[in-house]
């Protein structure tokens, strides 16, 4: 699932939206089988199918597997883990994106609360 995934991600940075797609979702039916369909793997394997997704301009499908994210990483990881800032970034460009300026704000602040509370700033950890 990991190689699988990974290529995706490579995919999506060509621009090659169908195919990332594509192995995003063998990489999503492998974990479900593997690791269980609650798993972290599960989880960052909707993050970033949605990524693709919102590239595509479907931020409908994109917001929904993100809240599929949210909900496996909240369970899996909790509340301030910096993958649930990511998961909560992703739905407020999302939302953002389609036309919901109010909502996008509160979970750009929700991820941005994570952030603080573990001490990253810029993607790095203050010491």
């Amino acid at each position: 699932g990991k190689f699988l995934d990974s290529i995706a991600c490579v995919y999506r940075d060509l621009n090659r939206l169908e195919e990332a797609l594509a192995m995003h979702k063998k990489a999503h039916r492998i974990y479900r089988r593997t690791v269980g369909p609650e798993s972290t793997e599960v989880g960052a394997v909707l993050l970033n199918m949605a990524s693709v997704l919102g590239i595509q301009g479907k931020y409908d499908e994109a917001l929904a597997m993100l809240e599929d994210a949210h909900r496996i990483v909240r369970g899996t990881l909790g509340d301030e883990h910096d993958e649930m800032a990511l998961v909560l970034y992703s739905m407020a460009m999302c939302k953002e994106r389609s036309g919901d300026p109010a909502a996008a704000i509160g979970l750009v602040s929700q991820a941005l609360a994570i952030y603080r509370k573990r001490g990253i700033s810029q993607g790095t950890v203050q010491k």
